[in-house]
Parts: structure tokens; sequence; C-alpha cells
């Protein structure tokens, strides 16, 4: 199987991309002027990465503190470091093949793919998102070294926050409380 970087970069022998982390911030403090345009700048590209799932079918939703701040606080939580889809590990073909090319057409560029396809990042303006490959292992679902009780991601449901719609798993409650011991 292909990895997300032999496609994206079209070179088979690129298994892999990483991006110096330690530099971003640095870069960030210099980009923007306030933390109100720097919202406003993950905002818009958290909106525009779901509209392209959602134009290609794809099932995503909010995972990790994305989905803790909109769930919770209707916003995204500010001083976090990235955003954060998850999505099936059965579109991983169609996101590399698809979805990163009308990306990379609106300004994204892929920052971020490990060799086992667990996930890839795109940064647009500085502020970069997580995509999470979900798959099962056993009775947990997840990606990486996060896995949760599967039961939590078979169904979803949206939460509309400023006149757009989100997808979130329908057991968000419990996903907050097992990931951040945080009842909401």
């Amino acid at each position: 199987m292909e990895t997300i970087a032999q496609i994206v970069t079209k070179d088979k022998n690129i298994l892999s991309l990483d991006y110096p982390f330690g530099e971003l911030k640095i870069k960030q403090q210099m980009f923007f002027k306030t933390p109100k345009e720097e919202m406003t700048v993950r905002m818009n590209n958290l909106k525009d990465l779901i509209k392209i799932l959602n134009e290609e079918n794809i099932l995503y939703w909010l995972q990790g503190k994305t989905l803790l701040g909109m769930y919770k606080d209707k916003k995204l939580i500010e001083n976090d470091h990235d955003e954060d889809i998850g999505t099936d590990i059965k579109n991983v073909d169609i996101i590399a093949r698809k979805i990163i090319p009308k990306l990379e057409s609106i300004g994204f560029v892929v920052i971020r793919c490990p060799k086992d396809n667990s996930m890839v990042s795109v940064m647009r303006y500085w502020r970069y998102i997580d995509i999470c490959f979900f798959k099962h292992r056993g009775r947990k679902y997840g990606y990486q070294k996060r896995f949760f009780p599967v039961k939590y991601y078979q169904s979803y449901t949206t939460i509309e926050i400023d006149d757009f719609e989100y997808k979130i798993p329908t057991h968000t409650k419990e996903i907050i409380k097992f990931s951040y011991d945080i009842t909401v």
C-alpha cells in the first residue's frame, strides 16, 4: 500500500513527511497580529476543509480538543496548537488523491504524514489541521496510540455554530469524559 507521502509527492521513495514544529510558534507569533485574527484563520481553515469533505461525501467528525471546545463552548480552544478531524482509515486514498489536491488549490500544504498513514497534517496561514485516520483494533477504534471504545463512534450527529454545521460523534459526552475526564 502506498503511503500518503508517496501519493502527494508523487515520489515512491518518500515514505513520510515531517515538519519542524519547533519553529512554528515563532512563525505564528510573527504572522498573527491579534488572537482574534488567529482564531479567524483557524475557523476558516476548519470550515474550508469540512466543505471539501462534504463535497466528496466523506464521513468525518470533530476530534480531540477541537471536539471539546466546539461542543462545550461553541468555539475552538484558544491555546490549542492544532485542529483535529477524524475519519475512517478507508478514506486514506480519496483524501490523498482528491481532497488534498483540492486543499492545495486553496492554499493548504501538506506538512506531515507518517509512514503508517495514521494521519495527515495540512497547513494554511501558519495554522494546521490533523486529519486522523481511525482504524479498528479489537473493541477499540482510534489512530496512532489513541484508541477509544468502538461504541463511541457508531453514529454521528451535527452541531450548528454560527450558521455552520459540524459532524460529531453521537457519544461526544462519553468521548470527552474518556479523553479529558471532563463532564459536559
